[in-house]
C-alpha cells in the first residue's frame, strides 16, 4: 500500500495549487463572498423596510359588521400603534347588500385609498374580509401586513365585548399538550415521551442537507472534470510512469477537500464579520432572524467540528466516486452520462435524509432515522444537523463515522483494483457491470 500511495502528495500540492490560482475558482469565490458579505446589510434593510409605515397609503376603512365586535376605538388606535394613521367609518354597520355592493364600487373607483372590511358570522366561526382597489397605489404586502394587525385588533374586541380579563385570556391562549400514559399489570406507569422535532429544528435539518449536497456536489465534479482532462490531453499517461493511480486519485480528492474546506470556512467567516458589523451598526443580530435562537443555543465548537469532519467525509467518499466515474469516459461531452451513477447515489442519500427529517418532525425518534444517520450515503447530509438539534447519540456518531471510513477504506481499494486500466481506456463508456469485472 505504500508503494500504491507514493506520490500523492505531489499531486496533492499540484491539483492544491493549480486549482487555488485557477482564474475560475477566484471569479467564483469572489462572487460568493460579496454576496455573504452584503447578506447581512441587504437583510437588515429589508427587515426595516418592513417595519416602517409611513408610506402606506391606506387612510380610511369602512367597516361592516354583523357580529357586534367591532370596536372602532380599539381597532383605530392598535392600527394606530402598528404605523397606521386610518380613519374607521361604521357607517355601514346595518346596510343592505345593494349599499354594500355601491360601497364596494366606491372603494374601486373614486376611493382608492381605502378599504372596506365585512365581519360576518356564519356556522358558528367569525370571518373577516378586506376587499381594497386594484386601481389604486395599495399594494398586496401592504394589505398583507394591515391583515395582521387588524386580527389583532379584532381579537382584542372580541375579548372585550365578552368581558374577559387578562388572567381569562392567558389560560384561552395558553398552549394545551397531552401525554399518554401506559400502565402494567403491577402499576408502574411509563409516559410516552414527544420525541418529534420543531417546525425550527426540521427547516435547519433541511437546509443542512442541501448545504452538504452541494459541497460533495462540487467538490465531485471538479475531481471528475479534472481525471477527465487529463484523460483527454494525455497528461495521465505521463503520471503514470512514475505515481501509481490510487496516488493521483488519493492526492486529487484530498485537494478538493482542502479547496472545498477552504471556501466554505472563508465565506462563513465572511458572513461572521459581515454579520457583527452589522449588528454593531444597527443593534440587530441577524444571523438570529435566519436560525432561531433554539438552534443557536446549542451550537458548540464540538458540533461544529463533528459537523465538519462528516461533511468533510461525505465529500471524500463522493468525491473519489465522482473520480472513479470521471475514469470511465474518454472525453469531456461524455462526463455528463458518465456521472449517472455519482448523480444517482448523492440524490438516493439526499431523499433517504429528507424522508429521515419529516420523520422526525411527525413520529419523533423512529428506526428510519436511525438508518439514515447509520447509512454512509445518508450520514454526511443528515449526522451534521442531528448532532446539533440533539438527535444522534454518541453511540449514532460513533458507529455511522466507523461506516463510513470503513465504505471510503473499499472504495479507494476498488479504485486500486479498476483505476490503473481505467485511466489509459479510450473508447465506449464502461458500463457498472463491466467496472466490477476488471481486475488490477
Amino acid at each position: 500500500m505504500k508503494n500504491r500511495l507514493s506520490g500523492w502528495k505531489d499531486v496533492f500540492s499540484f491539483t492544491l495549487t493549480q486549482t487555488l490560482k485557477s482564474k475560475a475558482f477566484i471569479a467564483s469565490f469572489i462572487i460568493m463572498a460579496l454576496l455573504a458579505l452584503v447578506a447581512s446589510p441587504v437583510m437588515s434593510m429589508l427587515s426595516a423596510t418592513d417595519g416602517e409605515n409611513e408610506n402606506y397609503t391606506i387612510t380610511k376603512m369602512y367597516v361592516y359588521d354583523e357580529t357586534g365586535y367591532f370596536d372602532a376605538d380599539t381597532v383605530s388606535g392598535m392600527l394606530k400603534a402598528g404605523g397606521w394613521s386610518v380613519a374607521v367609518d361604521m357607517g355601514g354597520a346595518a346596510m343592505g347588500s345593494e349599499a354594500y355592493e355601491a360601497l364596494c364600487a366606491r372603494v374601486d373607483e373614486t376611493e382608492t385609498s381605502a378599504v372596506l372590511l365585512s365581519v360576518t358570522a356564519a356556522l358558528g366561526s367569525v370571518e373577516l374580509f378586506l376587499e381594497y382597489s386594484g386601481n389604486g397605489e395599495i399594494e398586496k404586502s401592504e394589505i398583507t401586513a394591515f391583515e395582521e394587525v387588524l386580527y389583532a385588533a379584532f381579537e382584542e374586541c372580541r375579548y372585550n365585548a365578552l368581558g374577559v380579563d387578562d388572567p381569562q385570556r392567558e389560560l384561552l391562549s395558553a398552549q394545551i399538550e397531552t401525554s399518554i400514559a401506559y400502565a402494567d399489570f403491577d402499576g408502574n406507569v411509563s409516559t410516552d415521551e414527544d420525541t418529534s422535532i420543531s417546525g425550527f429544528e426540521y427547516g435547519f435539518l433541511y437546509a443542512l442537507l442541501f448545504v452538504g449536497m452541494m459541497i460533495c456536489m462540487m467538490a465531485g465534479t471538479q475531481v471528475a472534470t479534472s481525471v477527465v482532462v487529463e484523460k483527454s490531453s494525455k497528461v495521465v499517461e505521463y503520471l503514470l510512469t512514475s505515481i501509481k493511480p490510487l496516488a493521483i486519485i488519493v492526492g486529487k480528492v484530498l485537494a478538493m477537500l482542502c479547496v472545498v474546506m477552504t471556501e466554505v470556512v472563508g465565506l462563513i467567516v465572511v458572513f461572521a464579520v459581515s454579520n457583527a458589523i452589522t449588528g454593531h451598526r444597527t443593534g440587530e443580530n441577524m444571523l438570529a432572524q435566519i436560525v432561531s435562537p433554539e438552534i443557536l443555543s446549542q451550537l458548540n465548537p464540538l458540533n461544529i467540528v463533528l459537523g465538519l469532519l462528516f461533511i468533510a467525509l461525505g465529500m471524500v467518499f463522493y468525491a473519489t466516486l465522482a473520480g472513479l466515474a470521471g475514469a470511465t469516459v474518454s472525453r469531456m461531452e461524455e462526463m455528463g452520462e458518465g456521472l449517472t451513477m455519482f448523480t444517482i447515489s448523492m440524490l438516493v442519500g439526499l431523499y433517504i435524509g429528507i424522508g429521515a427529517a419529516s420523520s422526525l418532525l411527525s413520529a419523533g425518534d423512529n428506526p428510519f432515522a436511525v438508518f439514515a444517520m447509520l447509512f454512509p450515503l445518508s450520514s454526511p447530509f443528515l449526522v451534521p444537523g442531528a448532532i446539533v438539534i440533539g438527535k444522534a447519540p454518541v453511540w449514532i456518531v460513533a458507529v455511522a463515522f466507523v461506516l463510513l471510513v470503513a465504505l471510503i477504506a473499499l472504495l479507494f481499494w476498488f479504485v486500486a483494483r479498476v483505476y490503473e486500466a481505467l485511466i489509459v481506456y479510450n473508447g465506449n463508456r464502461i458500463g457498472i457491470k463491466q467496472l466490477f469485472k476488471m481486475k488490477s
